[in-house]
């Protein structure tokens, strides 16, 4: 595909090299943060440029004075945040405001059907400002698919793989195992598997603008992408999976 039709995004915020200026959303981090990933990407621009945590250090003015002058150089089209709060993403917005700079085109979030904080922290801030917002882990590490609804864990699988002991036994709880088994009998009676039915949730959403899969075969992305032809869901299934996912209202 030519380079026009595509959307590229990178993001900045997390450790990258030793020394004060590793991390976090200083000018001077992000800037070398992202002609790095040019260089590394063999491109001029990326069309959005995410600030990808909230620096408790550095001024929210610098980071998104650097976030504007990045766009004007022509080295992003766009800009956006990433697990930023409800109340980090306002400040945000009110200083992009106030200072009339570029504003926040997207929020990267973490959303899936085993996580539903944003909805009571997030999605009411970005509906009010117009803010797409974009869903990472949209199945919660492959919890949501059917690697874990078996006795076993399957060698192939993100948990028998990367994680530790520790990791297995704080994820896979049976509570969670219990949910997800519940959740993919829903998904099969919709006709749908369970990594199906849980991006089509998400994306019912009008707030949620697309979703990040993390694919590591073919058959994997097609899976995916065959969510888009999903039936809407009834009003039932809604409430059933409310009742097996639905967490009280929190801070």
């Amino acid at each position: 595909m030519p380079r026009d039709e595509l959307i590229i995004s990178t993001k900045a915020g997390y450790y990258m090299w030793p020394g004060l200026y590793g991390e976090w959303l200083s000018k001077k981090y992000l800037i070398a943060s992202l002609d790095q990933s040019l260089k590394r990407l063999g491109l001029d621009y990326v069309d959005i440029f995410y600030a990808h945590r909230p620096d408790p250090e550095t001024p929210l003015e610098e980071t998104m004075a650097t976030l504007d002058l990045i766009v004007r150089q022509g080295k992003a089209l766009y800009i956006g945040v990433s697990n930023f709060s409800g109340a980090q993403f306002e400040q945000a917005v009110q200083v992009a405001q106030q200072m009339h700079l570029t504003p926040i085109l997207i929020h990267q979030a973490r959303y899936n059907l085993l996580d539903r904080r944003v909805e009571y922290n997030l999605l009411d801030h970005t509906k009010r400002t117009g803010t797409g917002v974009i869903a990472f882990s949209p199945l919660a590490q492959g919890l949501l698919s059917d690697k874990y609804l078996g006795e076993n864990i399957p060698s192939d699988s993100r948990a028998a793989a990367w994680w530790d002991e520790n990791s297995r036994e704080r994820i896979l709880t049976d509570d969670t195992l219990s949910k997800v088994r519940r959740l993919n009998a829903i998904a099969q009676e919709r006709g749908q598997t369970l990594a199906q039915m849980a991006l089509s949730w998400l994306l019912r959403r009008s707030e949620i603008t697309s979703v990040l899969i993390g694919a590591s075969k073919v058959r994997q992305i097609e899976e995916n992408v065959a969510a888009l032809q999903a039936p809407p869901f009834s009003q039932e299934e809604l409430k059933a999976i409310d009742e097996i996912t639905l967490l009280p209202p929190h801070d």
